[in-house]
Formats: C-alpha cells, structure tokens, sequence
C-alpha cells in the first residue's frame, strides 16, 4: 500500500534541532507487563472492530524528493514498537519524568512507522509507567486520545474539540446559516491573516531567549474537577474558561517568583478540533492552531477568569478556526515546503506556548484490567515556542502538565506548583 501524505499531514514532517514533531503522552496504570500490553494492543487496535481506523500505525513514510508517501511496513512488528524502558533508577515519579524529557529529545526511528510506547513495568510500588510518542504527521492529538481510549476497557469517543466549544458545530445549524458562514469564511480571511501578520510576537523569559533542543518534565496531582466546576457555576462562565485562566495566572506567579518582568498579556496557541461533529476520529490532522489571547498580571481569581471567557466567547462566535484551518492547508499546497514552513513558523513563533485541553470519560477506565491512575500528553511546539501545557480529565479529576525547554525553564516542577496555588485560590472563591 502506497498513499500519498496529504497537505494536512505533511505540514508536521518538518522537526527541528530544537523541537521534534512528535506527540508525548504518558498514562500510569497499576502494574502492567509488556507482553499483556502487546496483547492487548493487538486486539483492541489491529483485530478490532475498525482495525483500519489505524491502518497508519503500520505504515512507514517514504519520502522522494518534494513528495512524500504512507507505505505499509513489510516488517511490522509490535514487538519493536512496544518495548520495555531501558535506564537505571525509573522507580520515582521525578525519575520518571526526567527519563519523558530524556525520550521527548529522541527522534523516533524512520525506518519503521513512527511511533513507540516505552513501558516502566514498575514505577513506585505497585504501578507501570507507559511513555507513548506517536509523530504528528501520523495524526493529532484527537487522533492520539481516541488511540488511547481504544486501548481502555471503557470505550470513550468525542469530536467536540481540544478546547472544548471553540468551534460552532455545524450540526443543527440552518441551510442559511450553513450558507451564511461558507460566504463568511472566505471574506473573513484576509483580516484574520493581516492582523496575526501584525500580531507583536510574546517577549519574556518564558519567549525569546534561544532554545537548547533539552526537554523538562513535569505534572501536578491528579486534581478535583468540582473544585473547578462550582468556580465556573460561581462566575458564569466554563470549565475551560477557568482552566485557561488558571494558565495565564500559573505563568504570571512564575515570572514574579524569577524576578521576571510579566507581559501585559500572554498569547497561546490552542489547536482545535474542526472535524465535523459524529466524524469518526481517524489517524490524521484535523485542526487549526489557534492563537488564544490569555490576560496577565491581573491579581484577582475571578476578575481573570472573566477576561479569559471575553476572549473565548469572541472566539467561539468567530470564523477564525475555519479561517486558520484552510490558512494551513493553502500554505502547504500552493507554496514550496521551505517557504510555508517559514511563514507557519513565523506566525507560530508569536507565542509563548501550545495549551491543549482534553476532556475525557467521567468515569474510571481500565487498560487490560488495570486501573488508569493519569494520563497526560503534549502536542509538539514549533518555532521558538519552547513551552507546552497539557490539560485533560476523567473520573473527576484534571491533571495539568508542563514540558519546557531548558533554556527557558530549567525545572518545569516551579510552573507546576503555581498551578497548584491556582487550584488554591479556587477553592477559596
């Protein structure tokens, strides 16, 4: 099987000295062996009921000249793919996310289809570790959750978005309202493009400074999601305006606490979901990158997460993840590769980091009979973006991860406790 690697996907065949293309995702699971995850993976993915859902998995990329091919690996093997972690000492949870920001350095093997899962069989004292790297151009982080919830024993499939509600979904939606919005799109594009064009890139000790291409790790505790729920009842707004806030006010704590000069406002990119709502989570890259502007250095809890939902609810009303969307694709089919790559790494250099929010199942799932105690994962940040925060919950719980550049955060564990102290002050609301 040989197909040609579309525009979509083919914009994340472009890893740099400094950040890799590749998605990180780590799950903790009560004690696990390789062979029973081999098994299981065999099954639920590959002998499921869609197994070519994830026909990708078993496909090597094959590049000639300007173009690029989806070919299927003679020799796929899950026994190379799924592997027990080599490393002394990964019996801690520092160990252990010192050995993520090790691995997150590490190009994934081209002679095979580009993914891993790297298994710590025991972490702590009773519990496993898996490490799952899958390369963008494979899918995107959608894709990569609907792989994982394909594992558990809870089935779990959503296709409302990263951020939850940034895009209008076209269901329900008025054949003059459909028809509304295709004249808007278009019309809309030449402002959008102009003023992100325009956009002053983020300058601060989080932005800027030269990256060194060396990865951190870091995760909160898994967190109580009422907490968030009754400050988001409290003040009007969502679950996601609260999370986005509590990004902004974690990285301005942060700054204070370095001596650091705050901005007066923080731009993040938040990749969205724009596949049709009921579309079926297929391996490949249906999102647009969305520059999201976050308020900084405003003290008050409340007041932020305010701010934060003014600029959200403007977004959710606006073309503009359409607009980004088709943006990307025109970039990668009409200019030549090194021209579009500049340009994309241009207007994504504007920011200080890439936030993705996941909602997941309200209840506890499994993998192979093993309870899921957390699962993170980071989508790859380009240009000098060298910051990526990873929002996703399940079973009343939501768990915030960093992964930094060194040269720009030497122990991302600093960025992880203000988000803690976040988490604080929303409970005194």
């Amino acid at each position: 099987m040989r197909e040609l690697i579309s525009a979509n996907d083919a914009i994340w065949l472009q890893d740099s000295d400094t950040n890799l293309m590749v998605i990180n995702a780590v799950i903790i699971t009560d004690q696990i062996d390789v062979a029973t995850l081999r098994k299981t993976f065999q099954e639920r993915i590959f002998d499921g009921p869609d197994p070519a859902r994830f026909d990708r998995l078993r496909c090597r990329i094959i590049e000639q000249g300007p173009v690029s091919y989806w070919e299927l690996d003679k020799d796929f093997s899950l026994a190379r793919h799924i592997v027990a972690a080599r490393g002394k000492n990964l019996n801690t949870l520092a160990e252990v996310q010192a050995y993520v920001g090790k691995m997150a350095n590490q190009k994934l093997k081209e002679d095979r289809p580009r993914w891993e899962m790297k298994v710590i069989e025991h972490f702590e004292n009773d519990a496993s570790a898996l490490l799952i790297r899958v390369h963008h151009s494979i899918g995107d982080g959608m894709a990569l959750v609907s792989l994982m919830f394909a594992l558990m024993d809870e089935t779990w499939n959503r296709t409302d978005g990263l951020a939850k509600g940034s895009l209008p979904p076209a269901a329900g939606l008025s054949t003059l309202q459909l028809l509304q919005r295709a004249v808007a799109v278009p019309l809309s594009a030449p402002g959008i493009l102009l003023r992100r064009l325009a956009w002053i890139a983020d300058s601060s000790h989080l932005h800027g400074p030269e990256l060194s291409g060396v990865k951190r790790v870091a995760w909160t505790a898994p967190l109580d999601l009422s907490v968030i729920k009754k400050a988001k009842d409290l003040i009007g707004a969502t679950v996601n305006d609260v999370l986005m806030a509590s990004v902004s006010g974690a990285f301005s704590t942060y700054l204070a606490r370095k001596g650091a000069e705050a901005p007066t406002r923080f731009l993040i990119s938040m990749p969205v979901n724009v596949r049709h709502p009921g579309a079926p989570l297929l391996c490949e890259n249906k999102f647009a990158a969305v520059p999201l502007e976050l308020p900084a250095g405003t003290p008050h809890t409340s007041h932020r997460i305010l701010a934060v939902k003014e600029s959200l609810d403007r977004l959710k009303q606006s073309t503009t993840p359409l607009v980004v969307y088709g943006l990307q694709r025109a970039l990668l089919s009409f200019l030549p590769d090194i021209i579009s790559r500049n340009l994309i790494d241009f207007l994504a250099n504007k920011c200080t980091a890439v936030v993705t929010n996941v909602a997941g199942p309200a209840h506890d799932i499994a993998l192979a009979g093993r309870k899921v105690r957390s699962l993170l994962f980071w989508v790859p940040q380009r240009a000098q973006i060298g910051i990526g925060i990873s929002i996703l919950s399940f079973a009343g719980k939501v768990q915030v991860g960093v992964i930094a550049d060194k040269a720009l955060m030497d122990d991302p564990a600093h960025l992880v406790e203000a988000f803690e102290e976040e988490f604080e002050a929303l409970k005194r609301l």
